[in-house]
């Protein structure tokens, strides 16, 4: 157990440092590591600058006994003016051999996964978006944490041509 708790702190270390890219980015812990599709991880944050693209990831903390080399999501995002949008997305954690992906320490396992490049936010506000685990398996044990990360690429979102 002090293992683990070395891990958390080393995570907690390299997440707070200096990241000039990171416009948002939040982490839920699954309770008793095990993620029923009925509890849905929120993650709102604010959007002010339009004018740039940034990229989305999904960020996934499992144990090393998790039986599956993917995890299947809904993601609804909902935008400030209260229209929604759903999309399920695939996250692979492991390669065919079954190597998982990722940082490993012991028997837990972190990976970040690119759902969305380049996107843009036509309006400034507040977003949100839910994460729904969409497996057969239900409840879903081996999964840790869930969560989302908003980066900025600094790159101006081209001006669209009439």
């Amino acid at each position: 157990m002090p293992f683990r708790f070395a891990f958390l702190f080393l995570t907690l270390l390299a997440f707070s440092a200096c990241d000039k890219n990171r416009v948002f980015e939040k982490n839920r812990e699954i309770k008793d590591y095990t993620w029923d599709s009925k509890s849905k991880a929120a993650f709102t944050f604010d959007i002010q600058d339009t004018a740039v693209l940034y990229n989305i990831y999904v960020n996934v903390r499992h144990a090393d006994f998790y039986q599956f080399s993917n995890l299947w999501l809904m993601v609804r995002t909902t935008f400030p003016d209260g229209k929604q949008l759903s999309k399920r997305i695939e996250i692979p954690l492991s390669n065919a051999d079954g190597a998982w992906y990722g940082e490993g320490l012991g028997d837990i396992w972190d990976a970040s996964h690119l759902i969305q490049q380049g996107a843009y936010f036509n309006k400034a506000g507040k977003y949100t978006f839910e994460l729904e685990h969409n497996m057969r398996k239900d409840p879903l044990p081996g999964i840790m944490a869930i969560g989302l990360r908003v980066e900025d690429t600094h790159v101006k979102k081209q001006p669209r041509l009439p």
